[in-house]
């Protein structure tokens, strides 16, 4: 939150660490991690997170920004669906595609978070589905077999679809 607010007032990219108290050291350490287990800030890997952070878009140069509003839906593993841009994608409305071929550590399901996904086996899959909500198509309508339909005739009781 504070590295949020900083970005907003300062319109420059910003991040913090925590800072700890020294740990014992380890005498069995890989040099690639010297700098963390030195810092106890974790200072190191934060500049080299800053150092590949995405330029920062100032608001009137809409060309250069990409929005929710210009997604036509999010693909993402079928575990992995609490990140941020996910759900804030869902939550205005963007289609979320789940993609069960492609394992991974987490568990964070649409069942888990209460989400409405498209479920898609692979990638390719995903990418027809994709391409049908591009078009208008309903993606039920894709599957077999298709659900029941309901005749409504304006004026008339709706009646139950006959089995």
């Amino acid at each position: 939150m504070i590295s949020h607010l900083l970005v907003q007032h300062l319109g420059i990219p910003c991040a913090h660490a925590p800072a700890l108290a020294p740990l014992p050291l380890d005498q069995q350490l890989d040099p690639r991690a010297a700098a963390e287990e030195l810092g106890h800030t974790f200072l190191p890997c934060v500049l080299v997170g800053l150092s590949r952070a995405p330029d920062l878009v100032a608001p009137r140069d809409r060309r250069a920004a990409l929005l929710a509003e210009d997604l036509g839906a999010v693909v993402a593993p079928a575990g992995a669906l609490g990140g941020e841009a996910v759900l804030a994608s869902v939550e205005r409305g963007v289609p979320l595609i789940a993609v069960s071929g492609n394992p991974c550590v987490l568990q964070v399901d649409g069942a888990a978070l209460g989400l409405p996904v498209l479920p898609a086996s692979t990638y390719s899959e995903a990418a027809g589905l994709v391409l049908a909500l591009r078009e208008g198509l309903n993606p039920g309508a894709l599957v077999r077999p298709l659900g029941m339909l309901r005749a409504e005739i304006p004026g008339l009781p709706s009646q139950a679809p006959r089995p």
